[in-house]
C-alpha cells in the first residue's frame, strides 16, 4: 500500500487496522455478521476495502465528517485509508455483513491501490475507488438485487466459516460477482440526474413510502393507499416511485415479501403455504411464481438447497 496514506497529519490519531489482525488474519479477505446495539464503534481506518450491507434495522454511518442514517438494504463501500465509524445509539439496532478484502485479492495489480484507482477499464470495480471526498455515503438496494446480493453474502460467510477445499476461489468468485452488480448500480444512479434531483426534492415522501411497505407489507397494500400516506396522488406517485426507485410498486412490495419468505424458509420450519399468508400473498400458485420468477427456483428448493 501506498505510504502517504499512512501520513496524513489529520489521520494520525485514528487507529489503522491491518488485515492480519482479523481472525484467520493470513487470508487476503474477512467475513462476518455482527449485531450493533446501543453501542457505537469507534472512528478508525483500514488498509483494505470494505463493503458494509445493512441485513436487517436501522443504524449511522460517519464519513466525511457527516452522519447518515443506513437502513436495511443500505450498501456502502469504505476504501482504504478512510476514516468512518458505525453505531446504533439508544434504540436504534442493526446486523451488518463486513466484507473486507485487500485490492490485490481480486486482481494482482491492485497491490497498491494507487494502481486500482487508475484502471479505469476494471469497470466494476472503479465505481468504488475514488477519491476521498467523492466517496458516497450509500447505496439502497431493493427488489430482486437486493435478493441477490444478500443471497451472494450468505454464500460468502457459510464458504468462509465452513472452509471446504476451494474455498478462497469461490469466495473471490462471489466478491467478483458482488462487485459486478453492485458496481452497475452505482453507476447507473451516477447517470440518472435528473432521477438524482426529483429524489432530493421529494426523498422524505419516497422514504416514507418505503418504510410504511416494509413494515406493512403482510397487508393488502394499493398503490393508492401508500400514495395516500405520502400525501401525493396515485399517479404521480406510481411514476416517482418507479423513477427514483427503478421498480414499480408492485415490484417492490414483491421484492420486500419474497425477501422475507427466504428468511423464513431458511430459518424456520414453517410450511410453505403458511409462509405464502405470513408473507402477504393471498394464493399460493401465485407465490410459488413470483419466488421463482425472482430467485429462480421453487420455495421447495430453496429450502433444500439451505441444509
Amino acid at each position: 500500500m501506498n505510504q502517504e496514506y499512512f501520513d496524513k497529519e489529520n489521520y494520525s490519531d485514528i487507529p489503522l487496522y491491518r488485515m492480519n489482525e482479523n481472525p484467520n488474519g493470513d487470508l487476503p479477505f474477512f467475513i462476518k455478521r455482527y449485531t450493533l446495539s446501543n453501542a457505537t464503534t469507534k472512528m478508525h481506518r483500514h488498509e483494505y476495502m470494505q463493503i458494509n450491507y445493512v441485513y436487517q434495522g436501522k443504524a449511522e454511518h460517519v464519513i466525511n465528517n457527516q452522519k447518515f442514517d443506513i437502513i436495511k438494504g443500505d450498501i456502502f463501500v469504505i476504501p482504504p485509508f478512510i476514516p468512518h465509524q458505525i453505531g446504533a445509539p439508544g434504540n436504534l439496532s442493526a446486523q451488518i455483513v463486513e466484507f473486507e478484502f485487500m485490492p490485490e485479492f481480486i486482481n494482482p495489480n491492485f497491490d497498491d491501490i494507487k494502481n486500482a484507482e487508475s484502471y479505469l477499464d476494471f469497470a466494476y470495480i472503479e465505481p468504488f475507488l475514488v477519491s476521498e471526498n467523492l466517496v458516497k455515503p450509500r447505496l439502497n438496494l431493493i427488489g430482486g438485487l437486493q435478493i441477490e446480493v444478500e443471497k451472494i453474502l450468505n454464500e460468502a460467510i457459510r464458504e468462509y466459516e465452513q472452509k471446504k477445499p476451494g474455498y478462497v476461489l469461490l469466495i473471490k468468485s462471489l466478491l467478483l460477482h458482488l462487485l459486478v452488480l453492485v458496481g452497475r448500480e452505482f453507476k447507473t444512479n451516477l447517470e440518472i440526474s435528473e432521477t438524482h434531483s426529483i429524489y432530493d426534492r421529494h426523498r422524505e415522501a419516497i422514504q416514507m413510502a418505503v418504510e410504511y411497505i416494509d413494515t406493512h407489507y403482510q397487508e393488502d397494500l394499493m398503490v393508492e393507499d401508500v400514495a395516500r400516506i405520502s400525501s401525493l396522488s396515485p399517479s404521480y406517485f406510481a411514476r416517482l416511485f418507479k423513477s427514483i426507485t427503478l421498480k414499480t410498486f408492485t415490484e417492490y412490495l414483491s421484492g420486500v415479501r419474497i425477501s422475507k419468505a427466504l428468511v423464513l424458509l431458511r430459518e424456520t420450519d414453517k410450511k410453505v403455504i403458511d409462509i405464502c399468508y405470513e408473507c402477504g400473498f393471498n394464493n399460493v400458485n401465485h407465490f410459488n411464481r413470483v419466488f421463482k420468477q425472482r430467485v429462480g427456483i421453487s420455495p421447495l428448493t430453496y429450502r433444500e438447497m439451505m441444509y
